[in-house]
């Protein structure tokens, strides 16, 4: 029997996923199912100083009331302060001014717990029916070092220094540390950091390497909109994604039972080649035609083997996960790297260098080709309109390499998957153009090719413009659908 109801799903419970929600209905693909208001937003913990109205970067601005980082007269009146304010500026607790505002600031790790509290105190029922009955994982939490900073940084300041104890004890300041820590998720904020949301029917959606639905954020309010990724039949569990999806197994598991305390045992998890995508998959140095996977990808200790019948090799699962930490903290360096030509040929050198270890579609190379085909076409000395067929070719291989792992690791409409859309519209277009130029294609035959970048961009206009439309994502929806009419437009003129 279900718990709630709804026009679109059921919240059901069992013993895997606590409760979950199940389609009531068939959903066709982007099919809007339904929207959340947060319960609360605020920073999340490793942010440095954000203003708390609008979490834009701040430099040594203070609010003139409680003495906390504010950026304007307007953001200090803010209804997302306001009860915060009243809280510090009755206690005069002031927020501790830092030497490097750009640096990690635990002082605002209290902040959205606060606001959970504060909102608790406001709406008890709409507490009790979402927040309560949301999972803590208080035991697993007490083992972490975290939990004994989380007491001092938030419970003991919150129930001792801000005065709180007449209100709020601090049982329930961990307990609400615990909501956070396991349902808030991710969230873009209009000032370009990342900061978390707690939405009450969100957290119940239960989690896959191999989601069927996608969530949107809307900047004005932080409502979320979540909508099937592809078609859904009824009866059938709504999956959301609680990681990365281009993240190997290996990464995934860890995250997953660090920071949400489960063990993934999804069907992607269970296949060593990741539902032949080959995401975790290293290439063997002893032989060559082996390729070396996890013998139990379930088992984190189990050993990795060559797959070639005559070859000996394996090594452990440490190993393993040593040797992608390090190689992944040599991809994060070059994400900090401006958007320029050096840019691209670090990463085409990174490619170069671990092409004999990881299988070319790996997780790890296969993030560097994303990125490339974003690269391409887009910095001096790299713009599209000079980059020879060659590079063209690089950049729409790239593009299609994502593609068809998102067939099977994230299928249907994601914000990834318009990006990427965008992104191979242009090689395409670029060389059927050079190959009439050249003479090497008739005039029909250019138009036969070109309805492939309308088809894309089509597609990425119909994702993308589902986002926000100050996003980045919904930004390049209104180009995608600006260009798509530019190019029929040209096309009807031939």
């Amino acid at each position: 029997m279900a718990e709630t109801q709804s026009s679109n799903y059921d919240v059901l419970r069992n013993e895997k996923y606590g409760r979950y929600l199940v389609a009531n209905k068939d959903l066709d693909s982007g099919e809007l199912i339904f929207t959340d208001m947060p319960f609360a937003v605020g920073p999340k913990p490793g942010n440095p100083p954000l203003c708390l109205g609008c979490y834009a970067p701040i430099d040594n601005s203070l609010c003139s009331r409680c003495g906390w980082p504010i950026c304007s007269p307007e953001c200090e009146t803010a209804a997302s302060h306001l009860n915060e304010c009243e809280v510090f500026s009755a206690a005069n607790v002031r927020f501790q001014s830092v030497e490097d505002w750009t640096a990690s600031s635990p002082q605002l790790d209290c902040i959205t717990p606060l606001r959970v509290l504060l909102a608790k105190e406001k709406d008890p029922e709409k507490w009790q029916q979402g927040l309560e009955l949301m999972e803590t994982h208080t035991e697993a939490r007490q083992q972490k070092p975290s939990w004994a900073v989380d007491q001092v940084n938030i419970a003991d300041f919150l129930v001792d220094h801000c005065k709180l104890g007449n209100k709020f004890d601090k049982e329930l300041v961990q307990r609400v540390c615990g909501i956070l820590e396991i349902n808030s998720v991710e969230i873009p904020s209009r000032g370009g950091f990342s900061i978390r949301a707690v939405y009450p029917r969100l957290a119940i959606a239960a989690h896959s390497c191999v989601p069927n639905i996608v969530h949107t954020i809307l900047y004005n309010d932080y409502q979320v909109q979540v909508r099937a990724a592809v078609p859904i039949k009824s009866g059938e569990t709504l999956h959301l994604c609680y990681t990365h999806a281009l993240s190997p197994t290996p990464i995934r598991r860890e995250y997953l039972l660090e920071s949400k305390f489960f063990n993934c045992e999804c069907a992607r998890c269970a296949d060593p080649t990741e539902l032949g995508t080959h995401l975790s998959t290293l290439k063997c140095n002893k032989c060559d035609n082996g390729v070396i996977l996890s013998t139990n990808p379930l088992d984190n200790d189990a050993p990795w083997k060559c797959t070639e019948k005559n070859c000996e090799f394996k090594t452990s699962g440490a190993a393993v996960r040593k040797m992608l930490a390090v190689v992944q903290a040599e991809a994060d360096q070059l994400d900090v790297l401006e958007p320029n030509a050096q840019a691209i040929e670090q990463r085409e050198a990174f490619i170069n260098k671990y092409k004999s270890v990881f299988h070319p579609r790996h997780s790890l190379l296969l993030s560097i080709k994303q990125a490339l085909g974003q690269l391409y076409g887009r910095v001096e000395g790299y713009n599209i309109d000079e980059l020879p067929d060659l590079m063209l070719e690089r950049k729409a291989e790239f593009c299609r390499l994502v593609l068809k792992t998102l067939d099977v690791i994230m299928p249907g409409e994601s914000r990834m998957r318009g990006m990427v859309l965008y992104e191979l519209h242009a090689p395409i277009m670029f060389m059927a153009r050079n190959e009439f130029s050249a003479g090497v294609i008739t005039q029909e035959k250019l138009k036969d090719r070109l309805q492939e970048p309308i088809k894309c961009l089509a597609d990425a206009a119909r994702i993308l413009m589902r986002e926000d439309p100050q996003s980045p994502e919904g930004i390049t929806g209104q180009i995608a659908y600006q260009s798509m009419e530019q190019l029929k437009a040209s096309l009807d003129s031939l």
